[in-house]
């Protein structure tokens, strides 16, 4: 289907991984553990704006086409996280418990309207079946628990006898059951097992009891704990807001003494990376103010460069707002450059006024001679970078796109602050008069 030029135009190539994840061919992929019932698909389109719609298509098409599997369709991201995944992890000792309440949330939120790949990472039960000894009769019948073991071995898997050479070549040889005699989960009952000490062979039947029953296909843990994963996407809404819609059904869980709810995903992957990103500001910013004070020798010339920090932030949250631009870890990056940058205008721009002043000029003077002695480098470089992030704006960036936003308008709200509030704060400050070689 994924090659019929007719119905997907848009692919280029496509390339199926059975029984496994694949590779990781990027890094912030994590592959599928291997399993005989996974498979993974990676789909190639002519270009990027092709994808969303392909996206969609596939996803119809594999509810329609293959209702008896779950699976997920999804755009590659960039990024640590994938944008808008929830994860909500439920945590306790008994899985059957925890297998109830995973399945209970799972439904919960499928009913959500415009929820989207909604599971949980205990998948369904499985028919699992179990084979118990009865040691007396196997003793009376010269069999062991190994015969019992190469014979069950060799009739479902195949179990290596010998190899044939050719060459260099290895090849081995298995013993196995005929297909028509494995195919069944009845045929068990017809397997006979074979005595390494008499030579004969019993039915398996005879000394042994065949059980069958539904048990979990896998016990998940998070941190050596039993854990029930249940993930989610929205079609519309960010990770937070998911969060804040589940929450009530999390609620309606009513989980018992001894088992609690924690959040992973886009958020938890957010909130370790911005916690490593301050944990030391307060210390760097310590130091910014100590620097300034030793280099200026004063306390209000930093106050008046801080005053307009915030100020310079407003604008860029205003560009966040307008170009619809996600507040993400590359945004709090693009604050700081834009801290550095609004603090380096500054200082140019009051270290010229101190110049001015030491040249003998009056403080009225000297404001204004330094506001247009800087006014046309600090411009150019405000042009200049502006102009350096616009091609990420314009494309908007998958990465980049926030921090570009918050550069560029922050830099042009923050130099018209630095080029009009700083020589105004200033005056201020020092008292500065208003009329020419005046100094009141």
């Amino acid at each position: 289907w994924l090659a019929d030029k007719e119905q997907n135009p848009e692919v280029t190539s496509s390339i199926a991984y059975v029984g496994t994840g694949g590779p990781r061919f990027f890094l912030v992929l994590s592959p599928l553990d291997p399993d005989p019932h996974v498979a993974f698909l990676v789909v190639n389109t002519a270009t990027a704006e092709q994808t969303p719609a392909m996206v969609e298509r596939v996803r119809n098409y594999f509810y329609d086409q293959i209702p008896e599997a779950t699976g997920r369709v999804k755009r590659m991201w960039m990024g640590s996280e994938e944008p808008g995944f929830l994860e909500i992890r439920l945590i306790g000792l008994d899985p059957e418990y925890l297998f109830q309440k995973g399945d209970e949330l799972v439904a919960a939120v499928k009913n959500l309207p415009g929820s989207l790949d909604v599971r949980s990472n205990w998948e369904n039960k499985v028919l699992k079946i179990r084979v118990l000894v009865d040691q007396i009769r196997a003793r009376r019948a010269e069999i062991t628990t190994e015969d019992i073991a190469n014979s069950l071995a060799s009739h479902m898997d195949g179990k290596q006898i010998t190899e044939y050479r050719e060459g260099d070549l290895a090849i081995p040889v298995l013993a196995r059951s005929v297909e028509e005699e494995r195919e069944n989960l009845g045929d068990l009952w017809n397997v006979s097992v074979g005595s390494t000490k008499l030579g004969n062979r019993v039915p398996l039947t005879q000394i042994a009891d065949i059980i069958g029953s539904w048990d979990f296909n896998r016990i998940a843990r998070y941190d050596q704990e039993r854990t029930v994963t249940v993930e989610a996407k929205h079609e519309t809404l960010k990770a937070t807001e998911l969060l804040a819609a589940i929450q009530p059904m999390i609620a309606d869980l009513d989980l018992e003494e001894g088992y609690r709810w924690e959040v992973g995903g886009e958020i938890e992957t957010r909130l370790e990376t911005m916690e490593k990103l301050t944990r030391y500001m307060p210390a760097c910013f310590f130091g910014i103010v100590v620097l300034l004070i030793w280099q200026f020798n004063s306390f209000r010339r930093p106050a008046i460069i801080f005053f307009t920090i915030p100020l310079a932030f407003t604008g860029a949250f205003i560009g966040l707002i307008i170009m619809r631009a996600p507040a993400d870890f590359f945004g709090m990056l693009g604050l700081l450059s834009l801290a550095g940058v609004i603090i380096n205008n500054g200082i140019v721009l009051i270290d010229r006024i101190d110049i001015e002043q030491a040249a003998g000029k009056a403080p009225y003077d000297a404001v204004v001679n330094a506001a247009m002695a800087r006014f046309r480098p600090i411009l150019m470089t405000t042009v200049t970078t502006v102009l350096g992030v616009l091609p990420l704006i314009v494309s908007r960036d998958p990465v980049f796109y926030a921090m570009a936003c918050i550069l560029g308008w922050g830099l042009i709200f923050g130099t018209t602050l630095t080029l009009g509030l700083v020589p105004a704060l200033y005056a201020v400050f020092f008292r500065v008069g208003t009329e020419a070689g005046s100094g009141k």
